[in-house]
């Protein structure tokens, strides 16, 4: 009998948030039979730290071994006759034999480390009987204490939290914390995370991080050395962008809970402009789907990740983008502006580039008009009737009818100080003006690859967009206040594409992909001649961003079985001949339709690009 047993694992460090135990190596034990009264016992009880001699004691009811997944899942397979094992109840350990990757920079083995085991817990599984053996789930959360010790004995030290505006209490998403080490000699920057969009971060480092002196790596101590700390003394910078905007005083180091901390440590910050103003910053692209710009680009393809609707990920952008943050009237105590830049990227994986050459304005041709960014709520009454109505005056870059203008010093915005709110919108950017391009496919021959017409295959373009602002005017004064991930973008039209195949030859010049097909029938004897015993579909899709392609066969007796798709390049190009088949008889002396659908897994921050597709109509 086959027993299998799969959970997840996971440890609390700070205000019950989750983290996965991962790439860890797990072990289970058949139980020894004095200790049976563990099985009922708080899992604190049953927690033990192994040491070699006492794994090695335990390896003779060692009944299977696995590791963790990158969010701690875990399988166990257990052949019962085999192992003589009967469903009895379980030691459930973690084995290290090195380092794990559970955030930190590096997996270097502390001084003197030896391989070590921790028993989680002793349980009897709740079998279930199923056809293909017996099943048992067990899901576990280490408890703050005991992970902290497991994560101590690795020399993991980790610092989690969340960051809030003071005033508003509003999450601050997309922001650097920069954890620092108040020393006498010179402060340590141990390292940083980015607040997600709750605002929440876990900062991972070493011992060594915090131990550095003049001598190191090769003498590395806690200083002052009199009296000997055993942890770090801990304030914190943030930064936007690469560029520190704000940071605490490093008095805050020497502070209660701040000061020699132990390994693990929750803290609670908020921050604000100076003399209390909010900070004004781009975090998202889209209205509707509020991409993050660090936390929902993938750094290595350029394209939408990690967000919860899964129809929403590996998207490339095109067309124009709304970009969005928060947005004040001052900075520093005086009227503020602000700008965008974008820099060019041969790949997504290359570093942003600091130096200030490397970066292009964003002109106010490059906005999309109507840009809404302020309103001054206004209501007016209409004569003899006993109501208002709500007409705000409107405040618009590129303004439209009836919207009131926003002023530009050179290619800065400057925020309208008349404006009662400001929406978070920082402008609309036509991306077409920073990536366009069309190829001519009229000559394209359904079937073949789009390479036949135009070598190579069209590609996505990356860049990177970032945030200015200052005091009006004041060049001393300008700050970083928000940049992206290197972003894809695709915008090249098809032109002349070849449609209706030799049913009703045409072209189509205004889509971002290509489907074109044709009957190799209809192509040998005339685009009305009938078909009498065959079918084969001639095709061809291609955008570097191909999503799903598929052919539908539409009227009496047809059904949808053609041979599969071919992707010669996956995820960019599919073409080939697909035969039908169905069964060709049950066919009816008819009009038939033929549909090729292609779908371009592009956004605009606001919804997915639309399927293309070609058709072409036959009779039997």
């Amino acid at each position: 009998m086959k027993f299998y047993l799969r959970g997840r694992l996971h440890a609390i460090i700070c205000d019950d948030r989750q983290h996965p135990i991962s790439h860890t190596t797990v072990r289970l034990y058949v139980q020894e039979k004095e200790g049976s009264s563990l099985i009922s016992a708080p899992a604190k009880e049953a927690f033990q730290m192994l040491e070699e001699k006492q794994v090695k004691a335990k390896q003779k009811r060692l009944l299977a071994e696995t590791t963790t997944d990158a969010v701690g899942n875990y399988t166990f397979e257990i052949d019962g006759d085999k192992q003589k094992y009967k469903g009895e109840a379980l030691e459930f350990d973690l084995y290290y034999p090195d380092v794990p990757d559970y955030g930190q920079e590096d997996r270097e083995k502390p001084k003197n480390f030896t391989p070590f085991q921790v028993t989680l817990d002793v349980l009897q599984p709740r079998w279930r009987e199923t056809n293909d053996g017996l099943f048992a789930q067990w899901n576990h959360r280490a408890s703050r204490k005991w992970w902290c010790t497991i994560l101590k004995r690795l020399d993991i030290w980790v610092i989690c939290g969340t960051l809030r505006d003071c005033k508003s209490q509003q999450p601050q998403a997309g922001i650097e914390v920069i954890a620092m080490d108040d020393d006498v000699i010179s402060d340590d920057t141990l390292a940083s995370a980015i607040t997600d969009a709750q605002g929440r971060f876990c900062i991972y480092y070493r011992s060594k991080d915090f131990k550095k002196t003049f001598l190191s790596p090769f003498i590395n101590v806690e200083t002052p050395v009199f009296p000997l700390g055993n942890g770090p003394d801990i304030y914190f910078k943030f930064a936007l962008g690469g560029s520190v905007f704000y940071e605490e005083d490093s008095s805050e180091a020497r502070k209660p809970g701040r000061e020699n901390v132990d390994n693990c440590l929750c803290v609670r910050l908020c921050i604000e402009g100076s003399k209390g103003e909010p900070i004004s910053s781009f975090f998202h692209i889209g209205e509707s789907r509020r991409y993050h710009a660090i936390l929902n680009i993938n750094p290595a393809d350029g394209r939408t990740a990690n967000k919860m609707e899964t129809g929403w990920n590996e998207l490339a952008f095109y067309g124009t983008l709304a970009l969005l943050g928060t947005l004040e009237k001052t900075l520093n105590g005086q009227p503020m502006e602000y700008m965008f830049q974008y820099t060019e990227l041969a790949n997504p994986g290359d570093p942003i580039p600091s130096n200030e050459s490397a970066w292009t304005d964003v002109l106010k041709t490059d906005i999309g008009d109507g840009t809404i960014i302020g309103l001054t709520p206004k209501f007016v009454s209409i004569p003899n009737y006993p109501f208002f109505y709500y007409d705000p005056d409107i405040y618009a870059i590129n303004a439209k009818a009836g919207q009131i203008d926003v002023n530009f010093n050179g290619n800065w915005i400057i925020v309208p100080q008349a404006a009662q709110s400001l929406t978070g919108r920082l402008l609309n950017l036509i991306s077409n003006k920073l990536a366009v391009g069309a190829v001519n496919m009229a000559s394209l021959v359904p079937g073949n690859s789009t390479t036949t017409v135009v070598a190579p295959l069209q590609k996505n373009r990356y860049f990177s967009l970032r945030m200015k602002k200052r005091q009006a005017g004041n060049i001393s004064s300008e700050v970083l206040a928000g940049t992206s991930r290197p972003i894809a973008v695709f915008n090249t039209l098809y032109q002349n594409v070849p449609q209706g195949g030799s049913w009703a030859p045409g072209a189509v010049s205004t889509e971002l992909g290509v489907a074109s097909l044709d009957l190799k029938e209809l192509e040998s004897e005339g685009g009305c001649s009938k078909i009498t015993d065959a079918i084969s579909v001639a095709y061809t899709a291609a955008n570097p961003n191909l999503g799903d392609v598929s052919l539908t066969f539409s009227g009496p007796g047809a059904t949808n079985n053609f041979e599969p798709i071919v992707f010669p390049s996956p995820g960019e190009e599919a073409h080939g001949t697909a035969k039908y088949i169905g069964n060709f008889g049950d066919l009816k002396n008819c009009a038939y339709e033929i549909r090729l659908s292609v779908g371009l897994r592009l956004t605009n921050g606001e919804q997915t690009h639309h399927h293309i597709w070609d058709r072409v109509l036959f009779c039997r």
